[in-house]
Order: C-alpha cells, then structure tokens, then sequence
C-alpha cells in the first residue's frame, strides 16, 4: 500500500565560509545565481540547501570539521572561525562527493521501500521478532522526527519532478545562468501547485519566525532589513509539532502498534480480499454498486487510490452471451433483425415524408411565383396610381396653401360692407329716437334754429319723414291693411349709399372670380377633385378608407366652398340657398353610385354634414352677430328660416355640437343687446296721450308697437332657444319691462285691445299645454291682471252709456278679453269677469 508522505530528508543547515584566497570565479557565479533568483525565494532556499550538504560532505570528506565554538551562542563571537582552503586534488574529492551521495541515496530508497512495501501475512514463527523489529524502528522513527527543528522539516522533492526543475538544478550544477523564460515557467508550475494544495512552500516566514532552529540564513526570510532591532523568537514551533504528530499517527495506523492485534489485520485482508473479487464481478450495467468504504481504507482523510481503481474496474461480458445472460438462438437473432428492419422502415418513412413536403413546398412555390408574376401588372399600374395620387394630394395642398390668404381677405372685406352697412342703420334708428325724444320732451322756444347741430337734426328729421312716406305710398300701393307705425323697419337708403354699397360688393366679387384664374382646372374646380378621390374610392377603396379621406375631404374642400359662399347672406331677400350652388350638386353623391348599397360606416355620408358644421355654421355665427338686426322681422324670419333647415336636414345641428351651441349663443347676445341698446318707451301724461294727433302720442305708440314687434321677434326662436331663455329674454326682459308699463298709460280703447291681442298671439301654445291648474304662468299674471282691469273698465264706461251702440261694442270687447286669458290659461281671472 502506497503512502502519501516520504521520510523527509535530514539535512542541517550550516554556515557556508568561503576563503579569501578562493577563486573569483565561484563567488561570483555564487552571487549571480542569487541575484537572479531573489524573487523566487523557494528555489534558492533548494539551492543552498544542496549546496550546504555539498559542503558538508566535503568537509567530511577531508576531515575538516569547523570548532563548535563557530555556531554556539554563548561563546564570545571575537575568537577567529575556521578557515577551509579549498583541495587542489578536486577531482579526488568530486569522485568521492558522487560516491557518498549515492550510496546515501540507495540507503533511503531501501528505507522507504521498507516503509512504502503493503503488510504480509507473517508467519507465525517468526511473527514475535517483525513486531518486535517494527516496533523498533517506529521508535527509531519518533526519536529523529522529534530531534528535527522547524527548518529542517524539508520534505523531499516529488517522484513527478518537472522536467523545467530537472534541468534548472542540472544548470545551476554546471554554474550556468537560468534565463528569465525558465524561471518565469518554474515560478507559474510552482503557484499552479499551490493553487491545487500539492505544495508546501519553502518561502514559509511564518515557520521560520516559530522555529526552534538557531541559524538563520541571510538569504531566506531574513528580516533585518526591516528592522535592524528585532529580536529573534526563540518560541517552539506548533505547527511542526502537529505535521510531527499527524505523520507519527499514520505511520501507527500503517504498520500497527503495540496495542494492535493479529485479528484485527487478518479482518482487514479478508476485506481487501473480498472487494477485489466484488469489482471484478460487477455488471457492465452498473446493477450492481460497490461496498462503501470502511474506516480501514482511509486515514485522517486519506483514501487508499489502489481501491479506487478497482472499484471503477469493469469486466468485458462474455460474446456468446446477452446482458441478461441469455443464450442466443435463432430467435433472437430473427427479433433483432425484425428491429432493425423496423427501424429502417421508421427512417425511410420520415425520408419519404420529408420528401412529400419539399415537393408540396416546391409546387405551392412555382404557383406562387406565377401568381406573383400575374400581380406583376396590376401592382404596377397600383403604383404609378399612388405616384400620380401623391404629386396631385402635394400639388393641391401647395396652391391651397396659397391661395387661402386671398379667400380670408375676400371673406373679411365682404363682412366688413355688411357690418358697416347694418351699423349705420342701427346707428341711425337709435339717432331718430333720441332726435324725437328730445323734440316732444322739451320745449323749441329756447333751441337755437341756426347752429349746425339744429340744422343736422332738421336734416335728418327731413329723411326720416321722407323715408316714412314712401313706405307709406308703397304699402297703399299693395293695399296692406292693419299696419300700425312702428311696425315697419327703417332700412330704406338713397341711391348714393345704394350706388357705393354696389360698387365695393363688386370689386369683392370681382376679386372673387379672379382667385384661381392662374390655376389649371385640375386644382381651381371642386368638380375636379372630386373626379379624383372618387376615382381613388372606386379603384382601391381598402387604401382609400385607411387613408381616412372622407375625413380629410372636409377640410380640403374648405377653401373652395368658402370662396363660393362670400356674397352668401341669408339675411337679404335674394339671397340664394346654399344647397342651390355649385358646389352642393357636385358634392351631394360624392362616392356612391345608383342601386348601391351605402355602408352606415362609410365617412363619406358625413361629407356635406361636415361642411355645414365647419364653414355654415361659423358664416351664419358671424352674420347674427354683426350683420344680423333682430328688430328687422324680415331679417330674423329669414334667420330662423335657415337655422331651422339645417336643424331638420343634417344631424350635425344639435344641441352637443360645440358649432351649433356657439351660433346660439350668439344669437342670444345679440338679443339681449337689442333690449338694452334699442328699446325705448317714453312716459307721457294721459292729457297729451289722448291727443293722437299729437307727435308725442305718436311717438309714444309707435315706440309701443315696436316693442310688441321685438317681443314677436323673438319669440320667433321657439323650438329653436330653450323655453326658459326664451322667458327669460321676452316676458322679463321685454314685456313686463316695457310693454305692460306702455300698456297701462295708453289708456282704455280699441287700440289697447289690438295691442294685447297681438302681444297674445306671439305666445307660443306649447307653454299652457302642460299647465295642471287654472293659472297662468308667474311671468303672465301682470297681463292678466291688466286685462282683468281693461274689462272692468269697458263694463263700467258701456253701463253709464246710454246708446245700445256702445254697450254691444262693450260687451264685445269684454268677450275679447275673455278669451285672451282663457288662451294663456288665465281662469281664475276668466271667471270673474263682469258681463
């Protein structure tokens, strides 16, 4: 049985003297070697080593032993240490060096083949003296390792000494150099040992510093260069006392002890005997496992390497036999060709099939090809469309770009005319009542007849009653009837205003015409775009609906539909209807075709209700505002009119829609200005009011009867503003304010009671439907309160009247009133009439 420590080698450190009459040439290759190898401390700790032992058996050799008073410490260092001249006779004595060192080497290869060699079964005569010779030398073992120190506790170089370190000693031996190359590949073989623990280094400061030795060598871990002052430690070393006592333990538990007994190494052959026959009649399979090992097989952590290597063995089954160890016979040898066969038919199945599928995949391949190449055409032509399509969508874009600044400009000087125009009638009509309500309110004996602002106000006066009289001439002319003062709206110009209102709506409109006289048709007419995103519509529809182009289609279209709605004013009387242009033919069945079925998701049906929401809405919001006079019956019929329209035609008008809410609002602004800019009831006394003749009753009735027209005017809005705004704006802004307040100082006569039946009749019917009890809405109680008055006055004046005449004219007039509040669902007040 193998080992895994050798008997280290006994080797004493001494000093080495070298004579100053020796050579020049050994010191120096001497000091070479060490200068070349002082950063590998461990091969020249190895290399003094040999070189102190050759020394010593040189000394041997000759007889020249150095005085034991060179290396004691307690004797004066002052006496002279002994000098050795080196022989002249060096071949004598090199001869005699090789001799002794290998007669010292055979000696302990014999000792470690005694020590390495497995135990024998002895004999059981000669069994007492091998004990007693073992034992022996045990104790002879023990006694040397424990007169080693820890520097000379220097184990042996290994059995697999590198080729490198062979040849650096053979170097060193000769005195030649080792190059840096060697001692750098020696230094990585070395720190590869270390890394795998198969190595215990010479370079050991830890070791040296606990030894018990004496000596310390210059030149291995000598400290003095650090501190000069140090004091050496004399302090045992632990860590060789333990390596001391493992080795000691192994080398019991190898050759026995004196408490072993014969037993005990008979049970251990008798194991090693049986694992060996074990592993050779292992399975190929591995079926069967091998004995774990016993405690005899391992020391202190170490495991016998011959065991193992049995253990791995296995033995070559037999050729004439199975794993199973069946006989073969014919059968078997027809069920392993039937499985090759079978096997073979597994593997051309799957050629068979991977050969089916390649040529599947060829065939779907050449078909592909072909139907690729009859796409070939019609891919072409789809891209030289798209080409075409997108240098005409960039082309048109560009001129739209330049051409929308001169359509603005356009919009804006066409809205400015009508702004101005309807500013100085608003400005005029409010001029005519401030100009009467300072003449019927003060007295003309103090007013100056001569300053400019009296011949300004005569002026004007002089126009106003020209105007008055030719509308009255024209209304006899169509024989109207039941037209009161008032009624009418002063809009009338002379024919110079008339003559330069003319001459600028012609240079706009001129303007106009001129905008895309400098651009081909293709891009200057709604009727060629159109022919060109239809034709993209009914040729590639997929591409047509990705592109989103019926959303798109709106804004494109913009400029051209705004520039064709600038003379487009819905307030004048021969205004044409939007869906009469142009324009709206052309669009009004863009994309679709006859007896084709119209998809509810096609974004094409929004087209026209687009364009309304985007350019009508936003032209109607900024003629209600400016334009727009809402004491004009005409002008807001026509208003109501078209709103009304295209809250009937097109879904985009209603009340979500932020286009529609805005319009509205702007109408109810335009409203509420009017109220508190242009209505007027002026308070006379009842003395001047009963003169109708007067100019002051006049004025006073005519004012009336305006207000009454503006209550009709707005609510003329139902069904169009919010039954609350619309209360809002005409009981309590209008009729309760003014109206009932003219009322009561016009007095009791028929003319009041055409007053009220006027008033009644703009109400809309929708307010008293849903009305539970037998009053009136809280706004309407004045009303019916005068009403009430009015009746119980006619009664009272037709009693104190004699002539049956008056009395029926009475009793007539109290019916009128009776039903007047039955209609605004007054009947608590109804009731109570006197008849």
């Amino acid at each position: 049985m193998s080992t895994s420590f050798k008997k280290p080698r006994r080797n004493f450190r001494q000093k080495i003297t070298i004579d100053s009459e020796s050579d020049d040439e050994t010191k120096e290759d001497f000091e070479n070697v060490n200068n070349e190898n002082e950063n590998s401390p461990q091969m020249v700790s190895s290399e003094q080593t040999k070189k102190s032992k050759k020394k010593k058996k040189e000394k041997d050799a000759l007889g020249m032993h150095r005085s034991s008073s060179v290396l004691s410490f307690n004797e004066d260092e002052e006496g002279e240490a002994l000098k050795i001249k080196k022989s002249s006779h060096s071949k004598r004595i090199a001869k005699q060096l090789k001799m002794a060192s290998k007669l010292a080497k055979e000696e302990e290869e014999r000792v470690q083949k005694s020590y390495q060699s497995p135990p024998r079964k002895a004999s059981p005569v000669h069994r007492e003296e091998s004990l007693e010779d073992r034992d022996e030398e045990i104790r002879r073992l023990r006694e040397e390792f424990q007169t080693m120190n820890g520097d000379d506790l220097e184990e042996n170089e290994s059995e697999e000494e590198t080729e490198g370190g062979n040849q650096l000693k053979k170097m060193i031996k000769k005195g030649e150099i080792p190059d840096a190359t060697m001692i750098h590949m020696i230094r990585k073989k070395r720190q590869q040992a270390r890394d795998y623990g198969d190595f215990i280094p010479l370079d050991d400061t830890e070791r040296v510093e606990n030894s018990k030795s004496r000596l310390v060598r210059d030149d291995d871990n000598d400290k003095s260069d650090d501190d000069e002052n140090e004091r050496i430690d004399f302090s045992v070393n632990t860590q060789a006392r333990d390596r001391i006592k493992i080795q000691n333990e192994f080398l019991a538990a190898e050759h026995g002890s004196e408490n072993e007994d014969s037993d005990q190494e008979r049970e251990w052959e008798e194991q090693q005997i049986k694992k060996g026959v074990s592993l050779g009649s292992e399975q190929p399979d591995g079926g069967s496992s091998a004995a774990a090992p016993t405690s005899i097989d391992q020391y202190n952590g170490f495991q016998d390497t011959t065991v193992l290597e049995k253990k791995t063995f296995t033995a070559f089954p037999s050729l004439t036999q199975t794993g199973g160890s069946t006989v073969i016979n014919m059968e078997l040898i027809r069920k392993r060709l039937q499985d090759r066969l079978n096997s073979m038919d597994e593997v051309h199945r799957s050629h068979t099939r991977d050969r089916d599928s390649l040529v599947s995949d060829i065939d779907d391949t050449e078909k592909s090809i072909e139907t690729c190449q009859e796409k070939v055409a019609g891919l072409e032509a789809r891209y030289r469309f798209f080409q075409e399509m997108r240098g005409y969508v960039r082309d048109l874009v560009d001129c739209l770009s330049e051409k929308v600044p001169d359509i603005n400009s356009l919009e804006q000087r066409m809205t400015n005319l009508w702004k101005t125009q309807a500013r100085k009638f608003l400005s005029r009509r409010q001029q005519d009542v401030r100009d009467q309500c300072q003449e019927y309110m003060t007295s003309t004996a103090n007013v100056d007849l001569t300053s400019p602002e009296a011949v300004e106000k005569q002026r004007r006066t002089a126009e106003r009653e020209a105007r008055r009289s030719r509308r009255r001439r024209a209304r006899e002319m169509k024989d109207i009837v039941g037209h009161h003062d008032g009624l009418s709206s002063d809009d009338e110009e002379n024919q110079s205003e008339i003559a330069k209102y003319n001459v600028e709506k012609e240079s706009i409109l001129s303007g106009q015409e001129r905008v895309f006289e400098d651009v081909v048709e293709d891009f200057s007419e709604v009727d060629s775009v159109r022919e060109r995103f239809e034709d993209w519509k009914q040729t590639y529809k997929d591409t047509y609906q990705d592109a989103y182009i019926g959303l798109c289609l709106p804004k494109l279209l913009n400029p051209y539909i705004r520039l064709s709605l600038i003379n487009w004013n819905p307030l004048e009387a021969d205004c044409m209807d939007f869906e009469d242009t142009k324009w709206f033919d052309t669009l009004v069945f863009y994309g679709f075709k006859l007896q084709e079925t119209i998809a509810k998701d096609d974004d094409d049906i929004r087209l026209l209700p687009s364009i309304v929401e985007k350019v009508v809405l936003p032209k109607l919001s900024v003629i209600a505002e400016s334009v727009w006079d809402p004491l004009s019956t005409t002008q807001t019929s026509r208003l109501v009119n078209v709103i009304s329209k295209l809250g009937r035609d097109y879904p985009c008008i209603q009340a979500n829609n932020k286009a529609t809410q805005h319009l509205l609002n702007v109408i109810v602004r335009r409203i509420r200005t009017t109220l508190e800019d242009d209505v007027f009831m002026p308070l006379y006394p009842k003395s001047v009011l009963e003169n109708r003749s007067s100019n002051a009753s006049v004025f006073f009735h005519r004012q009336l009867w305006v207000c009454i027209k503006l209550l009709g005017n707005i609510l003329s809005w139902h069904g169009i503003l919010s039954n609350q705004m619309l209360r809002s704006l005409s009981l309590d802004g209008l009729l309760n304010r003014y109206i009932i307040l003219g009322l009561c100082n016009s007095g009791v006569n028929k003319e009041t009671i055409q007053k009220c039946q006027s008033i009644i009749s703009t109400f809309p019917k929708e307010w008293f439907e849903d009305l539970e009890e037998d009053k009136t809405m809280p706004q309407l109680e004045n009303l019916g309160r005068f009403l009430v008055s009015v009746a119980r006055t006619l009664y009272s004046e037709g009693q104190q009247n004699k002539r049956d005449f008056d009395k029926k004219d009475s009793r007539d007039f109290i019916k009128q009133i009776s039903k007047m509040l039955v209609n605004i669902h007054a009947m608590e007040y109804a009731v109570n009439l006197p008849m």
